[in-house]
């Protein structure tokens, strides 16, 4: 609540200063926009003063006139599709009637032709992927367009691998040896917006169900489902985001597709387990008739090319129209676009696989409508009104057909608690469970901005409002034919749908301080949940960024640019309905079996435990949060441009699931031999509850307990890390005789993972039974740790890496190629040593210490925090228990042994390196040519892994591939 006082006051005080500033004067500009060579009118240019937030778009003879525009001095702005954009200093005093702009067309043939990632416009830590640097790279997904960023490394394309394909934003995934599996955690807690609307899968319960191809909830969105080949750009926000930005806590993809009339454009790309196609157009409908997007792509992927066991294939559509009306007074921009993905993995029978009715597959279809715009009004209350509506919808429909390892064996499903006779599984049994998805997600946003200039200061202010609704009406887990093993419905439709409403406000002011400048952006959003299952709803995020420009736009000079940044704040990841809404636990415990006769058959019986979902639900979960903290420098000094950028992120409250003990009280029968076949009856000794006798006897039995530990799953708050590095860009510009240009980037980062920390944790319950006074019986306690059982409380991994671009531009062979150098300096991890690790000297005494070096060959010990009796107590636990002449077997169950005696010493890799290289060859302006080659020297240097004794190969395969793109 403090917080949100806070930025009240911060927004209530800056808005009025500017009002009561004296206004400036208002006047005009018009003028015409033109192609550079031809001088032919561009239609559709979008012509802007970002310092103001006032744009206009030109008719169809390349004429704009923005009105009410404050006197002062400006940067405008031209951009316009298949263009490059148009940068233009201008002092405006008194109105302009003739201002010409002139664009050249995107192509090799210009002397600046940009293939990384360039810095961002906000003042945060952010960078921006253009259709050039995309057509270079040969992007298949989104998640290839990644490792243009500092500090991430070469990953190849794999559309087979449900795991390679989520972005994690400054992430170090748990592999040391490669960069492709984003950690699931900063996965899931990325944003993905396209075209203003947030890309959204909370909705989707499917999880690990959909046949190893879908989206796994767990991990955020599959980026597979996003072509690149519709594209403009992509943003990717690594710092503290505007307050316009929810529901994400580790960055944020910004994506725009395309916009405007372009040629057809044909692509096709192959690479040795991928071949794709593409087709997309942009019409120009007529004078002031607006432009018509269309494109659709088809991609396959193969896992293995020596097999078709396992494939993958994907298309995508999309057709959008875009116009803008009234353009001379108060524009109104409108995009309409309707869009959707297919795609389809299966796992096919090979010809040399015995199980050949064995198969999964998956079916993922998507729909999406998207409306969004801004209405340009100009006013002294509101500058412009900007609009976001987005509905899909998203089908996921998997099969898994599945032979069991025995025929013949009992299957229970009883849907209530109890004990049940079982069915068995007939000996020609083969599973063939459906899954059904229909998730629905609907996004409503409305902004309003008032910018202008008061007296000197620059300002922006923000409001808006946000309403996003999701659910699934899905059939959920179901099946054909014979029931399968243990199997229990899950209807998706059971489940409500969702409302979340925020409400997000932000100021922004650029102060001039003598000949420097000061920028500072202060706001904050606030959701709701509109859910009964939890108790805190809320989830309040202030956000803070500030710039101060020392020099900006010298003159050339040594030192042209200088300016430094910071920004704070807190980012909220929402909790999806799997963890609002867990399904029920079913478990099974065997109470009886018998072989039977050849005449009968077999007999079993089953006590059947239910977990309703009123008892899975935590309504004290929290909301996952990140607390980010920056500090940059950005430069162009001494021939040299970059920027340097010190973060520091804190993950609390991550969403993960925790094991909950249960003490499950059954019957266990002792053997029968008979031939009779057991029925139920009541028992003489507990009337009216029935159980198996022969013959008007009950059989002999026992009242057993047992714990279960493995199958009950709570929503919990367990997941943490701290994250902290520096970024850096060098941008050395280009050497002119070899007309190559270097540029440096990467990163030195650290990420501690400390899961669970303080978290009191229950061991996995064996059912092996163990000797008490003579007798083998089920374990009467559960061993229960801090942290979990395991001798490591979590992990640390280091990383510095740098990828040396020569990038070699030579505009009249219209070629540019791209050598860069992939130089990992430090990849370090290590296992953090839980409290109360030991060894035992030679009398068998602990020996408690830091074992980072190793223990000379000694075990490694840890004991359990606590434990818990039958009766549910939680009671202290000391090493006397180990001797304790009736229950030490039972007790030392729960000792637990490190694996290894170097388990704490650290991995420490030395220097490796390996090389890539892109070429692309424009012939003419119909055609263009691409390769590229990762790893093409094929480096693979084994390296040791001190905490195992193994060792690694590191480096990327060696992996290449071609692109075509014709255009007419």
């Amino acid at each position: 609540m403090k917080k949100f006082l806070l930025m009240l006051l911060l927004a209530g005080v800056c808005i009025p200063l500017g009002v009561r500033a004296q206004a400036p004067k208002k006047v005009s500009i018009e003028g015409t926009v033109t192609e550079y060579n031809t001088k032919e009118p561009i239609a559709g240019c979008v012509v802007s003063i970002p310092t103001l937030e006032l744009w206009v778009v030109t008719d169809a003879k390349g004429r704009f006139r923005m009105p009410s525009v404050t006197t002062g001095s400006y940067t405008i702005e031209a951009t316009c599709l298949g263009y490059e954009p148009l940068s233009y200093k201008v002092t405006v005093s008194a109105s302009i009637g003739a201002l010409s702009l002139r664009l050249k067309e995107s192509s090799l043939q210009l002397n600046t032709v940009t293939v990384t990632a360039q810095r961002g416009r906000s003042i945060n830590s952010s960078s921006t992927i253009d259709r050039q640097a995309m057509d270079h790279l040969q992007a298949t997904s989104v998640k290839d367009v990644m490792q243009l960023l500092p500090g991430v490394l070469t990953a190849n394309p794999e559309l087979t691998n449900s795991t390679s394909n989520f972005v994690g934003i400054r992430d170090l995934p748990n592999s040391m040896t490669d960069g492709k599996d984003a950690n699931s955690i900063n996965s899931s807690s990325v944003g993905v917006y396209v075209d203003g609307a947030v890309v959204n899968n909370s909705a989707m319960l499917m999880g690990g169900k959909a046949a190893a191809f879908g989206q796994q909830t767990s991990r955020g969105i599959d980026m597979r489902t996003i072509s690149t080949d519709n594209i403009e750009s992509i943003e990717v926000i690594r710092g503290v985001a505007s307050a316009e930005y929810g529901n994400m806590s580790a960055g944020a993809v910004v994506v725009k597709t395309k916009q405007g009339r372009t040629p057809y454009e044909i692509r096709v790309k192959t690479v040795p387990d991928t071949k794709a196609v593409s087709l997309t157009k942009g019409y120009a409908l007529g004078s002031d008739k607006g432009f018509l997007n269309a494109s659709i792509d088809y991609a396959n992927a193969m896992k293995d090319i020596r097999t078709v066991e396992e494939s993958y294939d994907r298309g995508t559509f999309s057709v959008g129209y875009t116009n803008t009306f009234n353009r001379d007074r108060t524009p109104f921009q409108f995009n309409a676009k309707v869009s959707g993905y297919l795609s389809r993995g299966t796992t096919k029978a090979d010809p040399d696989n015995i199980s050949q009715a064995e198969r999964k597959e998956l079916d993922d279809r998507n729909l999406s409508i998207n409306l969004n715009g801004s209405w340009l009004l100009n006013k002294s209350w509101i500058t412009s009104l900007k609009y976001v509506f987005n509905t899909s919808m998203t089908r996921q429909y998997a099969r898994q057909q599945m032979a069991p390892s025995a025929l013949g064996v009992a299957n229970p499903g009883a849907l209530e608690n109890g004990e049940y006779l079982t069915e068995f599984t007939p000996d020609n049994y083969l599973s063939d469970i459906r899954n059904l998805s229909m998730a629905y997600y609907t996004t409503a946003k409305m902004v309003a901005e008032l910018s202008g200039r008061y007296g000197k200061v620059y300002n922006k202010a923000m409001l808006g409002v946000e309403w996003n609704n999701s659910g699934n009406t899905g059939k959920g887990q179901y099946y054909e034919g014979v029931r399968p093993m243990s199997f229990r419905p899950e209807p998706f439709s059971d489940i409500p749908f969702l409302n979340q409403v925020a409400v997000f406000a932000e100021e922004k002011a650029t102060l001039p301080i003598g000949k420097t400048s000061l920028t500072w952006q202060a706001g904050g959003r606030f959701t709701y949940m509109a859910t009964d299952q939890l108790n805190d709803k809320w989830a309040v995020d202030p956000r803070f960024n500030a710039k101060y420009t020392i020099i900006s736009n010298r003159a050339p000079k040594k030192v042209r640019e200088l300016s430094l940044r910071a920004g704070w704040g807190i980012q909220t990841t929402l909790p999806a309905l799997r963890l609002l809404y867990p399904f029920p636990v079913y478990i099974d415990r065997v109470s009886f079996s018998w072989g039977g006769t050849a005449e009968t058959g077999p007999v079993a019986a089953w006590t059947t435990f239910v977990t309703p979902q009123s008892d899975m639900i935590n309504r004290d979960l929290k909301m996952q949060y990140s607390k980010n903290f920056e500090v940059g420098l950005d430069f162009d000094m001494f021939g040299v441009k970059g920027g340097i950028t010190y973060y520091n992120e804190k993950m609390r409250n991550g969403y993960t699931l925790r094991m909950v003990p249960q003490v499950l009280s059954f019957r266990e029968y002792e053997t029968y031999k008979g031939t009779e076949v057991p029925v139920y009856m009541d028992d003489p000794n507990n009337p009216r509850q029935p159980v198996l006798g022969v013959g008007g006897e009950p059989l002999d039995y026992r009242d057993e307990k047992i714990f279960n530990t493995a199958s009950v799953k709570k929503p919990a708050n367990d997941g943490k890390y701290d994250k902290w590095g520096v970024e850096y860009t060098f941008d050395f510009g280009q050497i002119r005789p070899v007309r190559t240009s270097v540029v440096v980037n990467g990163a030195y980062m650290t990420m501690t993972r400390k899961d669970s920390e303080g978290v009191l944790l229950y061991d996995t319950y064996s059912s092996v039974k163990v000797p008490i006074d003579g007798k083998n019986i089920y374990n009467p306690f559960l061993g229960a740790y801090y942290g979990g059982k395991s001798v490591s409380s979590g992990s640390v991994y280091t990383r510095f890496n740098s990828n040396i671009n020569l990038i070699t531009h030579i505009p009249k062979l219209r070629l540019i190629t791209t050598l860069t150098v992939q130089c990992v300096w430090l990849n370090r991890t290590r296992n953090l040593q839980a409290d109360g690790v030991y060894i035992l000297d030679d009398d068998n005494n602990p020996v408690y210490g830091d074992f980072s070096n190793g223990t000379n060959g000694k075990m490694i010990y840890r004991d359990p925090d606590f434990y818990m009796n039958m009766d549910g107590q939680l009671l202290p636990f000391n090493r006397d228990l180990y001797n304790d002449p009736t229950y030490g077997a039972a007790y030392r169950e729960y000792l637990q042994t490190g694996s290894a005696t170097t388990t704490f010493v650290e991995n420490s890799f030395k220097p490796y390196f390996m090389a890539n290289l892109r070429v692309t060859k424009e012939i003419g302006r119909i055609a263009q040519i691409s390769f590229y080659a990762n790893n093409f020297t094929n480096s693979h240097p084994k390296m040791l892994l001190k905490s195992t004794g193994t060792y690694k190969r590191v480096n990327t395969d060696i992996y290449f591939g071609a692109e075509l793109k014709l255009k007419f």
